[in-house]
């Protein structure tokens, strides 16, 4: 049976049980000269393509852990981080459309990861985060530029999803276990179920797990129902691992999603004429083979080599006109990274990370346009292609220094297979920090990273007809279709992030207690943002624009902070998060669009019962967003408040060791509240209860 860490004294575990030693380690050396007891989390993650502890990296990281993960009991990605600084649940309540805004960016410029394979898929309205998290051992996001290790796609920063793993799963000398759980939610009565059994056996071990969710309408603030936001999803996972030598491991894993619901075209706004009531089956599935080579005493080889598979695909009824339209996207990605620590020379301790990676993204739709000849967009039939290598320097020098330094070059292709057109393009991404042990207890650094976003084949090479006006008589006898235009000139979304950063680490400040505090502020400069127009209205009437492309136009500087902090007194923890993000066009300073109210957050929690049950409350309170752009539709977007209490009981030992009960209501004042830039209220009051059970 595997043995769960009893509450108030976690470690927060992210990657693996090796990974989680490594991060105590690590945190309790910043702090050992007054002998810290590692009880609050201190994380080891991956999203930098190699294992670091958040401290040591200079950037700004939130981590989601498993035991988070279990206590809030989400329905997507996306709300696991709805209480994290600067990031945001974006596509409004519907989990199946939930995307995640970092720093004010959202959409395909975040890039997100599943056990370190790309996630390509650019879907418009629709969801793209497809993983059921109670097949996830973390989350771990990159707040901030990230293309000088990750490529296109990471300007406004990472989301890497690890899932579960036998590691994770089973103590040493354990070589079978099982788990079970059964959740329900009051709000929209919807039943969650997942299980799981694993196991290992001389040089393998293997793992199958899954999850089913079934849920109503759900109810907004104040009880009114939001109408087609049922749906039901079912989500897979295998793993199968083979330890080929001492220091050499082989992993496939599969992972697929089926996601049934009648929604809105745009999920995120209400039906109405303009926007179709679709019966939508999003399918997604991949396939992913790791291969590992560390060999001991050689410390200069550290490989790890993937390649994997990605498809996904939408299949829609616009149920008012019997049209059936598909999309799919398929990704295949290779990459090969090595990790050399070369140790101590005359001028300090020395990691390099060199790596390559390249994908293919291919993008094919039918657009049904039965009983509306020439309304609808054409089909597309496209690729993209991108080829990248990357190295980065770690340098440990002058006893308390680290300066790092990397760089990466990508060259990618857009191809239009239907219009027989193509662009070529490259970018180069570089990145500098330096870290500085100022005190035991305190850590300050610097960064510089420049990113990209390449456009894609969707917004060069879309054509048809976007939408279309009925007729007028007298005014419009013919109607008005909106077209779509080419535009292969598309330069790629470029970014330049400048961030300061200071961890304070103490312990023994008041008896048994410890105090981990971060602070971050940032500047990012964006030039080229790629937005969708809709131009030249007929005769000037607004309304009746004939035209849509995408352009760059806007250059933008973004800027802000977050605040995070934790403090543990005995069995007591408190932890507190706040985030400001301000967003103007560099050119005139005006406001602009999609930038997050400003976010505290607030959380107790008490360990009882030798630790095996925890108590606790939340409180997230959003402020006003007024910081509008002049002529918006919506002046302002009201400040609101949100308070939560949760229980969680895991008995560490006798007879229901290995239960698991969880138990949370949120939204206990039934607060009704939107988030900022979202045309949709948010759920009202609910009841969440899991039980679970492992042997």
């Amino acid at each position: 049976m595997a043995a769960d860490t009893a509450y108030g004294n976690t470690t927060g575990s992210s990657t693996s049980e090796t990974s989680q030693a490594g991060s105590i380690q690590a945190g309790s050396s910043k702090a050992q000269s007054s002998e810290a007891i590692a009880e609050l989390p201190l994380h080891v993650v991956t999203a930098t393509r190699t294992e670091a502890a958040v401290e040591d990296t200079g950037r700004s990281i939130a981590v989601v852990d498993t035991e988070k993960l279990a206590e809030l009991q989400s329905a997507s990605v996306a709300q696991t981080l709805a209480g994290e600084a600067n990031i945001e649940i974006s596509n409004g309540p519907r989990a199946s459309s939930q995307g995640v805004a970092i720093r004010g960016l959202s959409g395909s410029r975040v890039l997100q990861t599943i056990d370190g394979a790309r996630q390509n898929v650019s879907a418009g309205h629709r969801g793209s985060f497809f993983i059921d998290p109670e097949l996830l051992s973390s989350v771990e996001v990159v707040r901030g530029a990230a293309s000088s290790l990750w490529g296109s796609a990471a300007i406004g920063g990472v989301v890497a999803m690890n899932t579960r793993s036998v590691e994770e799963l089973l103590d040493e000398g354990d070589n079978f276990g099982a788990y079970l759980k059964q959740g329900f939610e009051t709000n929209g009565d919807a039943m969650r179920s997942s299980g799981g059994v694993y196991g290992r056996g001389g040089s393998l071990d293997w793992l199958l797990s899954g999850s089913y969710r079934d849920s109503d309408d759900i109810d907004i603030g104040g009880g009114e129902a939001l109408a087609h936001s049922a749906s039901r999803s079912d989500n897979a996972l295998a793993r199968l691992g083979w330890a080929l030598s001492d220091g050499q491991r082989l992993e496939l894993s599969a992972r697929s999603s089926d996601i049934s619901e009648l929604v809105p075209s745009n999920p995120a706004v209400a039906q109405s004429r303009s926007v179709p009531l679709v019966r939508r089956s999003t399918e997604d599935s991949n396939l992913n083979l790791k291969y590992r080579l560390a060999p001991e005493q050689r410390d200069w080889l550290d490989l790890t080599a993937q390649l994997y598979q990605n498809q996904s695909r939408y299949q829609e009824h616009r149920v008012s006109r019997n049209q059936f339209d598909d999309t799919d996207y398929d990704t295949l990605g290779l990459s090969v990274v090595n990790k050399s620590d070369f140790g101590q020379s005359p001028i300090g301790a020395l990691t390099l990370l060199l790596g390559a990676d390249g994908y293919r993204d291919r993008i094919q739709t039918v657009r049904d346009a039965n009983g509306q000849p020439g309304q609808r967009p054409d089909n597309i039939d496209g690729e993209t292609q991108v080829f990248g290598v990357f190295s980065s320097a770690s340098l440990s020098f002058a006893e308390n220094w680290v300066a790092e330094a990397g760089v990466r070059y990508d060259s990618y292709d857009n191809e239009s297979n239907n219009l027989d057109r193509s662009a070529s393009d490259n970018a180069l991404s570089p990145s500098f920090g330096l870290i500085w042990q100022a005190e035991p207890w305190l850590t300050l650094s610097g960064r510089y990273d420049e990113a990209f976003r390449a456009p894609s084949v969707e917004e060069m090479y879309s054509s048809g007809s976007h939408y279309c006006i009925p007729p007028i008589p007298g005014f419009l006898p013919r109607g008005l279709c909106n077209q779509f235009q080419v535009n292969e000139n598309l330069r790629p979304e470029q970014a330049k992030n400048k961030e300061l950063k200071a961890d304070l680490q103490f312990s023994n400040l008041a008896g048994d207690d410890e105090l981990l505090l971060s602070a971050s502020v940032f500047r990012n400069d964006i030039d080229d943002f790629i937005v969708q127009r809709v131009t030249d209205p007929l005769m000037g009437i607004p309304g009746l624009e004939q035209y849509t492309r995408w352009d760059n136009v806007t250059a933008a500087r973004l800027t802000g902070f977050e605040l995070e902090g934790s403090y543990r007194y005995g069995a007591t923890l408190f932890g507190f998060s706040y985030g400001e993000t301000r967003g103007k066009d560099k050119l005139d300073g005006s406001y602009i669009e999609g930038m997050p109210a400003n976010k505290l957050k607030l959380d107790l929690s008490r360990a009882i019962m030798d630790g095996d049950m925890k108590l606790g409350s939340r409180y997230l309170y959003v402020a006003i967003q007024d910081e509008v752009p002049a002529g918006h539709s919506v002046g302002s977007y009201d400040d609101y408040g949100l308070w939560d209490l949760y229980l969680s009981w895991q008995p560490q030992a006798g007879t229901l060791s290995g239960t698991r009960v969880d138990f949370a209501i949120e939204n206990v004042g039934d607060e009704q509240y939107r988030r900022a830039w979202q045309t949709l209220y948010e759920p009202g009051r609910n009841f969440k209860l899991s039980l679970g059970y492992r042997f």
